[in-house]
């Protein structure tokens, strides 16, 4: 083969496309051209190649040898630059793009996740949601944080949510338990939020040394999935059971709701270069949050 550096890319493209789908004239209609261009494109990758890459038998085409092996060789790298190319055309055409990062996962797999078409159809972005819980960094690049925890002074905030704990399980060992006491219910505890369990006990006026933890998970997810099958009893801020709560897929053990204390805050970052449509989403989200507590 001549100097590669030669080879038009246009040229390798036709030749994959021929090759992807078997005949000189579906190439033609995939890449919007005419068949004698991609004619052309291939006999200039021969020329260059000084070499056959297809056998042509009246209609049908088969690759020789270096066909073959030229074809193996470059297909990927085609697709992956075709694929590149469309984002790229995608990018400069599409709506805003809006980067959530939130430091509950938890919270955002139960309430952010399940509304993000509703937000969709109010507003044409696309959200790309990134789950961190390490403070954020100069250089990190995001539209909006939501945390419970994480603080950014001096920055543009939205108080979301403040929460409100309740303990709940499934309707049939909420109905089990209900002749117990408090104290001897089997709760589940959550090892990413270790207070839930303590905050609730000291409102119950019970020591906690003296609940009964029957099972733990790492993740809050991880234990509300647990409490629905079953498992326990599980201490949750209302507002990331609301949905299972008005569907019957858990019950209240205890009417009381507790305030933790702790309040869920939306932050647009001072650098974002799509402001107005983080505060729009931060907006959205705190009329989602109302709903739910109307609706749980």
């Amino acid at each position: 083969m001549k100097n590669p550096s030669d080879i038009p890319l246009s040229a390798i493209r036709a030749f994959v496309a021929v090759g992807r789908y078997g005949t000189f004239t579906r190439a033609a209609a995939a890449l919007s051209v005419t068949q004698g261009a991609v004619s052309r494109h291939v006999a200039t990758l021969e020329a260059l190649a000084d070499t056959r890459l297809f056998e042509r038998k009246g209609s049908t085409i088969a690759f020789t040898p270096a066909g073959s092996h030229f074809y193996d060789t470059v297909k990927d790298a085609m697709s992956t630059i075709e694929l590149a190319s469309r984002q790229l055309a995608q990018r400069s055409r599409a709506p805003d793009k809006l980067r959530v990062r939130t430091s509950m996962p938890s919270f955002a797999m139960t309430v952010v996740v399940p509304a993000l078409g509703a937000f969709a159809q109010r507003c044409p972005v696309h959200v790309d949601l990134i789950t961190s819980l390490a403070p954020p960094q100069p250089q990190d690049e995001f539209d909006v944080l939501i945390s419970r925890d994480l603080r950014l002074p001096g920055t543009e905030s939205w108080e979301l949510w403040r929460e409100q704990l309740v303990c709940v399980g499934s309707p049939a060992l909420v109905a089990a338990q209900r002749a117990r006491v408090p104290a001897r219910w089997p709760l589940i505890a959550a090892r990413s939020r270790p207070d839930l369990i303590t905050t609730w006990a000291v409102a119950q006026d019970i020591a906690p040394q003296r609940l009964h933890v029957a099972a733990s998970y790492d993740h809050l997810f991880l234990a509300m999935a647990a409490a629905i099958g079953g498992a326990g009893l599980l201490i949750v801020p209302k507002v990331l059971v609301a949905d299972a709560l008005r569907d019957g897929t858990l019950a209240l053990a205890d009417p009381q709701q507790i305030g933790s204390g702790a309040r869920y805050v939306a932050y647009v970052h001072p650098a974002s270069e799509h402001a107005a449509v983080a505060r729009d989403f931060c907006r959205w989200l705190k009329g989602v949050l109302r709903e739910r507590a109307r609706g749980g």
